[in-house]
């Protein structure tokens, strides 16, 4: 097999990993807060947790903070697969795709900023 077809298989699998990590992750997370939300008997009162009392919620165990925490993690897996190959790229020096790369993390990372702030 060539460097180059080793090289390819190495960054399928990472990305492989990463994907199904973020994934497990987030489904742990969103169950997590689902199971705390039937123990305490939580009402979901807010639709949307404030920024900043997302953290303060999160160490109180808040079942809403919890689960969006698991859809923050999954709406991040994508972006951390791209970063990724951003670095695969550039440590294979291939420009053509480095760029599309990075251009398609400027475009996710504007689009979660735009989300957050509005």
């Amino acid at each position: 097999m060539s460097a180059a077809g080793s090289e390819d298989i190495r960054l399928y699998r990472w990305l492989y990993l990463t994907v199904r990590s973020g994934i497990t992750c987030s489904l742990c997370l969103i169950c997590l807060g689902f199971i705390l939300s039937a123990i305490t008997k939580a009402e979901f009162t807010d639709t949307v947790i404030p920024v900043n009392q997302f953290f303060h919620r999160l160490l109180e165990l808040d079942p809403l903070a919890i689960i969006t925490l698991g859809i923050l993690v999954l709406v991040l897996t994508p972006l951390s697969s791209v970063v990724l190959a951003v670095v695969n790229f550039l440590m294979e020096k291939d420009r053509l795709y480095l760029g599309i790369s990075v251009a398609i993390v400027c475009i996710l990372v504007l689009s979660l900023g735009l989300a957050l702030v509005s």
